[in-house]
């Protein structure tokens, strides 16, 4: 059982998170200059970034402008007056993003941010810079990980106002109730086939985002290793890695996460990949992640995800909110 007071499983809140963030973000209003940005930025760590993982993978084909995710204390040196650069920050005291908010003012570009308060809303309150400051009710647990229906869906009401993605309500309001649909029992599923495992998310195309928040709640949450590979990038290089060392094959685990709307190439690299790794000795799963369209799949996926790491959580007897050993490298950083 989870050392204290936790979310259960089939009350991640993704859906009421989509709604209020939807809600929340139709309220800011832009600059009409903002909309002739001819790159978007989007500057963040951890958490806080994952729901521009989810938009830049889900709509690749759809997004016109050069769309990169900053994970660093500055910005890539083609940032300027044109740029679009969305500065989030869950806590509003991340250093690497509140460095990048004040290179993003030097180089006059456009900004907005993306907070709940702390250094970062007081700076661009001070420099009168639009802000979007998130009411995060609907996330209990306070993590900036399982604000994903927060932070991605306030990125995509900016995008939308911005004019760069178009989104409309009825599309956010059946997105939220297919999140509010998912089976929990098919994440306690899994996370007993994952237990004590050095887990191998693979997904490809629209899905790499979902993944990669798999990936990163399964490694805050349930303490656990998990390291995120993408196809068909993989087949070049990662599977002739798999003959050593020996000692590792038993303790690996493979979950491919596929789609029917994946390129046929690469619904067939998916079930090539894991007959390979099978026949090295290495354990793999394929989910079939559905929905009615690539976003509702990726929120299959996500929802999965969150399920399945606080499964481990509990089959562990870990409280998954703290993450000492995060608090610990921040604590000891704060001393250069």
């Amino acid at each position: 059982m989870f050392t204290r007071a936790a979310l259960p499983q089939n009350d991640l809140r993704l859906g009421a998170q989509i709604r209020d963030a939807w809600n929340q973000a139709s309220k800011l209003k832009l600059p009409d200059t903002y909309k002739r940005s001819q790159s978007i930025i989007v500057s963040g760590m951890g958490g806080s970034t994952l729901g521009a993982h989810v938009l830049q993978t889900v709509f690749r084909d759809e997004l016109k402008k050069p769309f990169h995710i900053s994970n660093d204390y500055g910005l890539p040196g083609y940032a300027n007056r044109d740029s679009l650069v969305l500065l989030c920050s869950y806590s509003g005291t991340t250093e690497e993003t509140i460095s990048a908010a004040k290179e993003a003012k030097k180089r006059k570009a456009r900004m907005v941010v993306v907070t709940t308060g702390g250094e970062l809303a007081a700076w661009a309150k001070e420099q009168r810079v639009p802000t979007l400051l998130l009411d995060v009710a609907e996330n209990p647990s306070q993590q900036p990980r399982m604000a994903i229906g927060y932070m991605c869906i306030s990125l995509a009401g900016i995008l939308h106002t911005g004019k760069f993605l178009n989104f409309t309500d009825r599309q956010i309001r059946a997105l939220a109730t297919h999140a509010d649909q998912q089976d929990p029992d098919q994440a306690t599923e899994l996370a007993k086939h994952l237990q004590h495992k050095l887990i191998l998310p693979i997904a490809a195309e629209h899905l790499v985002g979902a993944a990669h928040v798999f990936n990163n709640q399964v490694n805050e949450n349930a303490k656990q290793l998990s390291i995120l590979q993408a196809i068909p990038e993989i087949d070049h290089h990662f599977l002739e890695g798999l003959s050593f060392p020996h000692a590792i094959k038993k303790h690996l685990i493979a979950v491919l996460f596929n789609s029917k709307h994946y390129h046929p190439r690469n619904q067939a690299r998916m079930k090539l990949t894991a007959s390979l790794m099978e026949k090295k000795g290495i354990r793999s799963i394929t989910v079939n992640i559905l929905g009615k369209n690539r976003l509702e799949e990726a929120w299959t996926c996500i929802a999965l995800g969150a399920g399945t790491s606080l499964a481990l959580a509990n089959t562990y007897r870990i409280d998954p909110w703290p993450v000492p050993m995060v608090t610990e490298f921040k604590e000891l950083m704060a001393k250069f």
